[in-house]
């Protein structure tokens, strides 16, 4: 986790609020079809953010985003050197993919503009740039798979942290207790029981 004070942290902050503030223009989608050969996913808003959330045995993102059908992550770098660093780490190797343990359907870089070009990025991943005032997008991402298992951890641990109520949902708006003697009475089983019982008694020689 970054200090609060540091050009890291600030991205991390700025690239939340772009994840969780762009809306979609309908309007200008229907009249004017997106004039790039690209899906940027541009059009999305992520309404659940979180800012560098360590969450056990899962990716430890920069800044994680869920919008009730696709989830993101913006990796944050402030230097080249730690943009390259980034792909020795073991959350961007083939184990951790096989596993599920990588987060995010879409991933972006985010940098200061230039720190990192568009030919140097891994398969799928995006481009943000940070000009000193806003975020530009530069590159669109694809999407990942086999990002449930991570995510849904991630999201769990939000929950958790946020206190969400640990309990049964239920929005039919009744509770409906079954009982077993709203079934079948106990009382008018043992007539039944001993008659059974009378039966396999006089035939138990016949059977053997």
């Amino acid at each position: 986790m970054s200090a609060t004070n540091s050009l890291h942290y600030q991205l991390c902050c700025e690239a939340a609020k772009w994840l969780h503030r762009r809306k979609h223009d309908y309007k200008k989608c229907q009249n004017k079809p997106c004039h790039k050969g690209e899906f940027c996913r541009h059009c999305l808003r992520f309404k659940y953010v979180a800012v560098e959330l360590n969450t056990y045995c899962t990716e430890q993102t920069d800044v994680w985003g869920y919008d009730g059908n696709t989830t993101a992550v913006i990796e944050v770098k402030t230097s080249h050197t730690d943009f390259l660093n980034d792909s020795k780490k073991w959350w961007r190797g083939e184990e951790s993919k096989e596993c599920g343990l990588q987060a995010g359907m879409l991933r972006w870089y985010l940098c200061p503009s230039g720190v990192i070009s568009a030919d140097e990025l891994p398969s799928g991943w995006g481009l943000l740039y940070w000009d000193g005032k806003n975020i530009e997008h530069v590159v669109a991402p694809t999407l990942f798979e086999n990002t449930l298992k991570s995510d849904i951890r991630i999201l769990y641990s939000l929950l958790r942290r946020e206190n969400f109520p640990q309990k049964i949902f239920n929005y039919r708006g009744t509770n409906t207790t079954i009982k077993p003697k709203t079934i079948i009475d106990y009382d008018d089983m043992k007539p039944l029981d001993s008659d059974i019982s009378k039966i396999v008694s006089e035939h138990l020689f016949d059977i053997v």
